[in-house]
């Protein structure tokens, strides 16, 4: 898996944030229509559209959904945002997302690849239409169509997510790349994604042009303590997974470790923000720090140089000196008490 240091601090940062707004768009009493009033954007953009997902993994009941969130610079050039979110129980995606069967990658606008398959799970909230409701693939393509034909025509679309969303977003980042919109100039971080699909989808994914460019490539921000993005595990038959683009590593866990809610600490969107910001303002671009406290979740981290040695690794991580030893935490779903829905982000 390729690693990088390369990374444009401000876009991490918008990103990150505007990934953290998507959650809050969702209104558990009201799944289906997205709440703007919960939703603060980004500084200098407004939120200017949504759209919805059929929920056919966590649900029994095939469940729409708000998934997701567009935000529009206050300025023109034009920069939007497409900002996927993930599961409110966000550990869920492991146990529950259907990873032990693949479907065939179906672009919106182009002829299938007749090997590049995905995730069962993700591409059913992707690609499933219900009565009434559009897929969220041909509604996503509706908004790009919708906005680069108005009077705030797309100069930039920054396509982000985290978690489940970062797999999203990664669906449609080549859906996009294989379209008719395809020359927009376009840009995906994400955060703490599992992978997506299979060797083949990988493929077809880093061979699209802007994704042979180092400084345009998909860029996925990854905790070296987080298990989300060492999922899904190498023991199913027949679905074997491969990460796209390039990872940025960050290393941060939770100072209280030995709890069974380790594993959520590592993960959470709010924590990823608060190490990026500390390391984006730190000598060296590196956040080191035994004691640092998140007030948005009210967590205190540590965190420390990333090794990329123990990327996935299910032994004890080497530490700084002074740095206590944190338990790796197993591959998901081996210990259900290591997995605690949470309200937020």
């Amino acid at each position: 898996m390729p690693v990088t240091t390369n990374i444009d601090p401000a876009i991490a940062s918008l990103l990150i944030d505007a990934s953290i707004e998507s959650y809050y768009a969702l209104d558990p009493h009201a799944p289906a229509k997205c709440n703007p009033r919960n939703v603060t954007s980004p500084t200098g953009y407004d939120l200017v559209g949504c759209w919805t997902g059929v929920d056919t993994v966590f649900s029994i009941s095939n469940q729409v959904e708000c998934f997701g969130v567009v935000f529009r610079s206050q300025a023109a050039p034009y920069t939007y945002i497409f900002s996927f979110r993930g599961t409110y129980s966000m550990l869920d995606v492991l146990e529950d997302a259907d990873f032990w069967e693949q479907d065939y990658f179906v672009p919106f606008q182009a002829s299938p690849s007749p090997e590049a398959k995905v995730s069962s799970g993700f591409w059913s909230i992707y690609n499933t239409a219900v009565s009434g409701t559009h897929s969220m693939q041909k509604q996503l393509f509706d908004l790009l169509g919708k906005y680069h034909a108005s009077a705030q025509p797309i100069h930039r679309l920054l396509i982000t997510g985290h978690s489940l969303g970062a797999a999203l977003c990664e669906l449609f980042t080549l859906d996009l790349a294989l379209s008719a919109y395809r020359d927009i100039t376009y840009s995906n971080y994400n955060y703490a994604s599992p992978a997506v699909g299979n060797p083949a989808f990988a493929e077809l994914y880093d061979s699209q042009p802007r994704e042979k460019d180092p400084a345009t490539q998909t860029l996925r921000i990854q905790n070296t303590y987080d298990r989300v993005p060492c999922s899904p595990p190498d023991i199913i038959p027949g679905c074997v997974y491969q990460h796209v683009g390039a990872a940025y590593l960050i290393a941060f866990y939770n100072t209280d470790w030995v709890t069974p809610y380790a594993l959520l600490y590592n993960h959470q969107a709010l924590n990823y923000q608060a190490v990026l910001a500390c390391a984006f303002t730190s000598q060296g671009g590196v956040c080191l720090n035994d004691n640092l406290p998140v007030p948005s979740d009210g967590e205190t981290l540590v965190s420390l140089q990333p090794d990329p040695l123990t990327l996935c690794s299910l032994l004890l991580q080497t530490q700084t000196p002074g740095i206590p030893a944190a338990v790796s935490p197993g591959r998901p779903g081996n210990d259900s008490s290591a997995v605690a829905p949470s309200s937020g982000p």
